[in-house]
């Protein structure tokens, strides 16, 4: 059978070294993080049991004392990497009993047991330096996800439409041939999702035939206007 208790606040090594002694516990989980206990017990579990289950917290909470601390100009883009990240050091997962982060400040408070040391100190800001790195690295990444799709999106717009003008008699397959040869090193930047990019190779090239200069206007303006809407 199941026994749960919530919103327990322990000390973990002594406690769990305390559940060991109890015989009806079969196996125990107890999350540091939400402070929750759940045990798998004897079917023969009875009041008393749970009296001595109870008395074993109530002796693990009362020796535990808690403080403070403030870190200021932390930047944590994800608050979920950084809880996996800071559980995974074995150091300090068992003393950072709660934590408070303000992305407007970007300041971080944390609720730690007093045995803190500055060791810690040390792991944790290790944790959120390469938690910087990580999440830069990645937004980045994100970022250009979704300028390579849609830098895929606007050039097939606009080679269906010289494909449409060869329908409709306004241009040759030959210069639509011309067009997409001119225009190579630009296509090739923006289904990479390099506007900027894109923009400088189309400065590049020079007006032909069927590339006329408004068509490469054309093409400015509207790699202009996504560079305005989407990069910073």
């Amino acid at each position: 059978m199941e026994i749960t208790r919530d919103n327990i606040i322990v000390t973990p090594q002594a406690f769990l070294e305390f559940l060991v002694t109890i015989p009806k516990v079969n196996t125990y989980n107890y999350n540091c993080i939400d402070n929750d206990l759940v045990l798998d017990v004897s079917n023969t579990w009875d009041a008393s049991d749970d009296l001595v289950l109870d008395a074993g917290i109530q002796a693990s909470a009362e020796s535990i004392d808690y403080i403070k601390i403030k870190i200021e100009n932390v930047v944590i883009n994800s608050i979920r990497e950084f809880t996996k990240k800071y559980r995974k050091q074995s150091s300090i997962k068992n003393k950072i009993e709660s934590y408070y982060y303000n992305e407007t400040d970007n300041i971080l408070i944390l609720t730690v047991q007093d045995t803190w040391t500055t060791a810690n100190t040390t792991t944790l800001d290790n944790v959120i330096d390469n938690l910087v790195g990580y999440d830069v690295v990645t937004q980045l990444m994100d970022g250009y996800e979704v300028k390579s799709k849609d830098g895929k999106r606007y050039y097939n717009k606009k080679r269906s439409e010289q494909v449409e003008k060869i329908h409709l008699g306004t241009i040759t397959s030959a210069d639509a041939f011309l067009i997409d040869t001119k225009l190579k090193s630009v296509k090739d930047s923006l289904l990479t999702g390099d506007w900027i990019t894109s923009q400088v190779y189309l400065g590049l090239t020079t007006t032909e035939g069927a590339y006329t200069q408004d068509l490469k206007d054309e093409f400015n303006a509207e790699i202009q206007d996504y560079i305005t809407n989407n990069y910073s």
